[in-house]
């Protein structure tokens, strides 16, 4: 049996189990066993735990099954490498000494182009708001001029889940701007009339892919009073049939199919908004759609999951 291991940040080995939350355990108990009747034992462990002298991981998680019981493990030498990480210096330093030895989903350059936004904004220019990057206010007060919307963006230029973005209007940002890292500089799109056919309220849409395919899409409306429409900022999800995505997605679709082909088996989402004019912006990309599925999103969950499961046997065969 292939041996495949998700990789996951900082986490205590001591704890008596590997989920806190019920829901996100049944989402990794659900693919985990499907992956074993498909001949994969799936894995878990922090980048922490790895002996970077004897190659191993020292520690893991493994899940044998319905009904059973999660338990410890060690000394694991997989096969596979599923990449869960958040993008940090150090986890891409040490992903890079694991690389020496094992293979990656994704490939690790494929995770740190598109998790970087100023790159992608590079590669997607006809669809990206132009940004700068900015390390100061002094450096923001020069770029000011440039930006020609009422209110700014200013967001990190590799986190994700909506932390630390700031939507400031233009005229206080140089008194009220927090910036103590580098961060990118954008003009703000007012994507209050939704999503042309889809939906009439403020929202951004994301498309989840393994490799050229959709898997599914839904959109992401803010909470009340606030312009961030991430899940963990307090934002409601709405799934979107397929059949029912706007048209003008279809050139960026195509775009980024043929800009990444060279990375596969590739598993990633695209987050756009869609301005006054009804013209979609690429937001922001993402290496790694979670594993965890809402109640919305459940029927959705096996067709990802199958979708990933024939991305591993694939990189396992090869």
């Amino acid at each position: 049996m292939k041996k495949v291991m998700i990789l996951f940040g900082k986490s205590d080995w001591k704890k008596a189990k590997p989920f806190s939350n019920k829901d996100y355990q049944y989402s990794y108990e659900y693919f985990y066993d499907l992956c074993q009747k498909n001949s994969i034992q799936m894995y878990r462990a922090s980048y922490e735990w790895y002996d970077y002298k004897k190659h191993i991981f020292k520690y893991a998680w493994i899940y044998e099954g319905e009904g059973a019981n999660w338990k410890k493990v060690h000394n694991i030498i997989p096969d596979l490498i599923y990449d869960k990480t958040k993008a940090r210096l150090e986890t891409y330093f040490k992903k890079e000494l694991m690389s020496e030895r094992y293979s990656f989903i994704n490939d690790l350059s494929f995770t740190r182009i598109i998790d970087d936004k100023f790159i992608t904004s590079l590669i997607f220019p006809q669809w990206s708001k132009k940004s700068w990057v900015i390390s100061s206010k002094k450096e923001l007060e020069l770029i000011l001029p440039k930006l020609h919307s009422s209110k700014i963006v200013i967001k990190p230029i590799s986190e994700s889940g909506g932390k630390d973005v700031q939507i400031i209007k233009k005229s206080e940002a140089l008194r009220v701007a927090d910036i103590g890292k580098e961060y990118l500089v954008q003009e703000f799109i007012d994507s209050s009339k939704g999503v042309p056919g889809v939906s009439k309220k403020m929202h951004d849409l994301r498309l989840v892919f393994v490799n050229d395919k959709i898997i599914y899409a839904y959109i992401r409306e803010p909470k009340k009073g606030s312009f961030l429409a991430n899940l963990a900022q307090g934002g409601s999800l709405i799934i979107v049939p397929k059949n029912k995505l706007p048209k003008n997605l279809q050139p960026i679709i195509k775009s980024a199919n043929e800009i990444f082909a060279t990375f596969s088996p590739r598993v990633y989402s695209m987050d756009f908004m869609f301005d006054e004019k009804g013209k979609p912006w690429i937001v922001e990309l993402n290496s790694m759609p979670g594993l965890f599925f809402t109640p919305e999103e459940k029927p959705h969950m096996i067709e990802m999951y199958k979708a990933l499961l024939e991305a591993f046997k694939n990189k396992l065969s090869n």
